[in-house]
């Protein structure tokens, strides 16, 4: 979502007339996009902004911006304009009215409605995959979560627009498509009838596009027509990214998730039984207040029964807002990075027999461009997002069998087959 947004804000200031460089020290001006889910993420723009220097004018939109407001003009005095997470269409207009006249100044109101702006082709962050904005914000308050309080409620993208976004992407070359939102498949369009299955469906029936992908998936809102649309479309990706955040229904009930261990399990059979070669990545959160030993056990049970492709796992952070942060946090950090790394060890551990299982055999991958680390060698990524590393020529959005000849626990290595 974050990519997407700079996207569209890189987009508005070429129609305003500015140029990009990239190198940070050639920038008169610098826009600062910012995340808030977790506190690391926060104090990591702080720090950035500090180091930049006093000549410059910068702008921090983004998460950060909506939570924290006019604390960033009084935290950092070189900071110039506060843009909240509703107002990048704006970036031009506070260019204008503010920077050019070394005003300062935040802008962080919510808007009801949704605001149009498809970046075009130039603007994007690569020319082979393309990110698509379907909705935005959350209506579940989850008791850790500060995204209703920085991104508001849900708000929907009409039909016609998304496809016509899939479309412009297609008719430009993309061959990846990526949907996005806070709760991508709670996406609706009311006004006619239309659920997020049937979007999906629609957009399969473009023989242009060779991966569809959507995220973030909540557990909670899923049906067996979507199930049904995927099984029949092999143009959507056999991969879902669906966040369990704790294998303990106990501690999901704490976190007000609205599905218990037993649902979300049932709906990974569902999955595997219709789509047998369907994998999962995940998102979990340990040391969550009143944690126990054995919810942890309940976590690291599911991720054995499950066997992510992989996981994203984060030690708790309190976020401002949220009703978990008003709750006593008493579990020692040392027992919270014990858990940590309890967890990423055994997903490392699925991970290195998954890789294993591959050697061998040829894989599909899509080349994404240049080994940065090994000259002459390319990088890829199948379709359950594994990076493969290989020798050739081909171009970024190519899409090449590779022979995996050798693993690791988080990448890959082969050769092209001819």
């Amino acid at each position: 979502m974050n990519v997407n947004d700079s996207e569209k804000i890189n987009h508005l200031l070429k129609e305003g007339g500015l140029s990009r460089t990239e190198n940070q020290e050639d920038a008169n001006l610098i826009i600062v996009n910012s995340c808030a889910v977790r506190e690391k993420a926060q104090e990591k723009i702080f720090s950035f902004i500090g180091r930049l220097r006093k000549d410059q004018k910068v702008v921090v939109s983004g998460c950060v911006a909506q939570s924290e407001k006019d604390n960033i003009l009084k935290r950092n005095g070189n900071v110039d304009f506060v843009m909240g997470t509703h107002q990048f269409y704006q970036i031009n207009e506070i260019i204008n009215d503010y920077i050019l006249k070394s005003k300062k100044g935040t802008k962080t109101t919510f808007r009801q409605t949704w605001s149009e702006t498809v970046p075009d082709a130039m603007a994007r962050n690569n020319k082979y995959t393309g990110f698509i904005s379907i909705m935005e914000g959350c209506n579940n308050f989850c008791t850790y979560c500060i995204v209703p309080f920085t991104r508001g409620r849900e708000k929907y993208r009409p039909f016609k627009n998304v496809m016509d976004e899939v479309d412009y992407l297609t008719n430009k070359g993309f061959r990846e498509i990526v949907l996005l939102g806070q709760n991508v498949n709670s996406w609706k369009d009311s006004d006619n009838n239309i659920s997020f299955p049937i979007l999906l469906e629609k957009i399969a029936e473009n023989d242009k596009v060779k991966w569809i992908r959507f995220i973030t998936s909540y557990p909670g809102y899923y049906e067996s027509e979507l199930i049904d649309v995927m099984k029949r479309n092999r143009n959507i990706a056999r991969h879902v990214h669906f966040p369990a955040q704790s294998g303990s229904t106990r501690i999901l009930r704490k976190m007000g998730r609205n599905y218990s261990r037993q649902k979300y399990m049932e709906i990974i059979s569902k999955f595997k039984s219709e789509i047998p070669d369907i994998s999962f990545s995940s998102d979990f959160i340990v040391g969550f207040p009143g944690e126990t030993d054995s919810d942890f056990e309940y976590t690291l049970s599911l991720v054995r029964k499950v066997k992510y492709d992989s996981i994203f796992s984060f030690v708790y952070s309190p976020r401002k807002f949220t009703k978990a942060a008003s709750v006593a946090d008493t579990i020692p950090i040392s027992v919270k990075k014990g858990r940590l790394k309890a967890l990423q060890e055994l997903q490392k551990e699925i991970q290195l027999s998954y890789h294993e299982s591959l050697i061998g055999r040829n894989v599909e991958v899509m080349v994404t461009g240049k080994n940065p680390r090994k000259i002459g060698e390319l990088l890829g990524r199948t379709e359950s997002y594994k990076i493969v590393n290989f020798v050739g020529e081909h171009k970024p959005g190519i899409f090449i069998n590779v022979k995996i000849e050798h693993f690791g626990p988080y990448s890959l290595r082969g050769t092209t087959v001819i």
